[in-house]
């Protein structure tokens, strides 16, 4: 039945609309900030952080992008037919629990890989054994995250013995900043001074054959000190800072705009409680709007009876309980709604009251976070230019 042929589940009334003029303009600014010869990897990780893998990274391949950097392997394999002669590097570990055929696939496709523990370098080499193509890998070096990396004692061991495995190619290292997203920055600089010493002590400095990386979206734009080879991206590129800030160096646009019908109109009685708990009672007989989009889409709970949606020029309140696929909305002050018309549930200007730093503050989160909450089912529509 032609009903079920595609089973992809995509629901093309709830519309994340993303703009590639932005987004490459985010990418153009940032690498604006950097020495001509410094690379841009493009973290395409969480879904390219909710706006849609596949969209952003057949924008993005025709961009002035060298690597592309996801958080597994499952992730590199999604990609992988979409690019086109960059490399793909994978930032979770290589762990004691990965399957070795998975290390082999990472290697056969090129993919680079990240290593920080001892236990993921004995397992790499015995899983590469035979093969015919080595594993380029990355060397994670704790430096104050508290994470993932390999603290210095630990890497420079890492180092010694990949160097007498010959299925093993050194091709980075790198470190990541636990603070560059604060106002204060002298821990980030503990951290590139920790990094520098750990650079020196094993003379990785001006190697060809390695690329040295250490800064995130925050550091890429406060930090120019610590670009070296590389800048990894990830929130700035999708038009946001890690956090507001005041005068930025840079102008980043939001690339994404979310959106979802009205499917009915109905009257509410003043008095009459509105969706589960009765949490909502209005006080005036209310023209409420249903919109089929809940917690299950991404959109929080913790948003009733707190956030706004914007229909048109007028920004209308999330009245009652958001549901798992609906919530309601008071259009008693737009006199224009109806049903079949579109509301903003996240807009693409950072000072709207529904735009992704209005709705982190509300939820006592960060931006991220309401971005990589939209489902994998909203329907992503590239646009090439975006309005004024």
């Amino acid at each position: 039945m032609k009903l079920y042929r595609d089973q992809s589940f995509i629901r093309p009334d709830l519309q994340a609309h993303l703009y590639s003029d932005r987004l490459l303009g985010n990418v153009r600014a940032l690498r604006g900030l950097c020495r001509p010869e410094t690379k841009f990897c493009a973290v395409v990780k969480a879904n390219a952080y909710g706006h849609g893998i596949r969209e952003i990274v057949n924008i993005l391949k025709s961009g002035p992008v060298d690597y592309f950097a996801v958080a597994t392997f499952y992730e590199a394999l999604h990609i992988h037919p979409l690019i086109e002669r960059r490399r793909i590097l994978i930032l979770e570990p290589i762990h004691a629990d990965q399957p070795p055929d998975q290390i082999r696939m990472c290697a056969s496709a090129g993919f680079d890989c990240v290593l920080s523990s001892l236990e993921g370098l004995d397992l790499a080499c015995r899983a590469l054994e035979g093969t015919k193509r080595p594993l380029h890998f990355h060397l994670n070096v704790e430096t104050g995250m508290g994470r993932c990396g390999a603290d210095p004692h630990e890497a420079s061991a890492i180092l010694t013995r990949a160097a007498n495995c010959e299925a093993l190619v050194h091709a980075g290292v790198f470190t990541h900043f636990a603070t560059a997203d604060e106002e204060d920055l002298s821990y980030a600089f503990l951290q590139q001074e920790r990094f520098e010493a750990f650079l020196d002590a094993h003379q990785l400095k001006g190697r060809r054959d390695l690329l040295i990386h250490a800064c995130n979206s925050a550091a890429a734009i406060k930090m120019p000190g610590a670009h070296y080879d590389m800048v990894r991206c990830g929130i700035s590129m999708y038009g946001y800072y890690s956090r507001r800030m005041k005068n930025p160096p840079v102008e980043l646009r939001p690339v994404l705009k979310l959106q979802a019908p009205i499917t009915r109109i109905k009257r509410i009685a003043a008095g009459h409680p509105v969706s589960y708990g009765g949490s909502f009672v209005p006080k005036r007989e209310t023209k409420a709007g249903i919109v089929p989009l809940g917690y299950a889409d991404g959109y929080r709970r913790g948003f009733s009876n707190k956030a706004v949606m914007r229909r048109g020029e007028h920004f209308v309140p999330v009245i009652g309980r958001v549901c798992m696929d609906q919530l309601i909305v008071d259009l008693t002050d737009v006199p224009d709604a109806d049903a079949g018309q579109m509301v903003t549930v996240i807009d693409d200007a950072h000072d709207s009251p529904c735009g992704a730093y209005a709705l982190a503050d509300l939820a006592d989160t960060i931006c991220y976070e309401i971005l990589t909450l939209i489902h994998a089912h909203v329907n992503r529509i590239v646009h090439s230019t975006s309005r004024p």
